[in-house]
């Protein structure tokens, strides 16, 4: 029989994680790249939670601009929206997963 002390149970990210991966997410609005480059250098050794999300952020980020470049921007809109739905999940300390590039992000933080 399993106790309930025996059973893993995910923390949920602190206000300040939280508010770190909102920034990475929403901050691409104003800084493409820099946003989610400087909480991922910042939260790399302190929060996986943010740090991961910020990797998320700067993937998407990267993609977004390899798919706007060929899509001579019309692709921008589509990618700071998901930015945003990020940021708002981040702050519910929801873990977002963006899309194609989301398991990437896993695979790198938790390598």
């Amino acid at each position: 029989m399993t106790t309930t002390s025996s059973l893993f149970v995910p923390s949920r990210p602190s206000h300040g994680e939280r508010v770190a991966a909102a920034i990475a997410h929403a901050g691409t609005c104003v800084a493409w790249f820099l946003a989610p480059l400087v909480v991922y250098l910042v939260e790399r050794d302190r929060s996986a939670y943010a740090s991961r999300q910020a990797l998320q952020a700067l993937l998407w980020s990267a993609l977004g601009t390899i798919v706007s470049f060929a899509t001579c921007g019309v692709a921008v809109p589509l990618f700071l929206v998901v930015h945003l739905y990020a940021a708002f999940q981040a702050l519910e300390g929801r873990d977002f997963e963006c899309p194609l590039v989301g398991s990437v992000a896993e695979k790198l933080s938790a390598g």
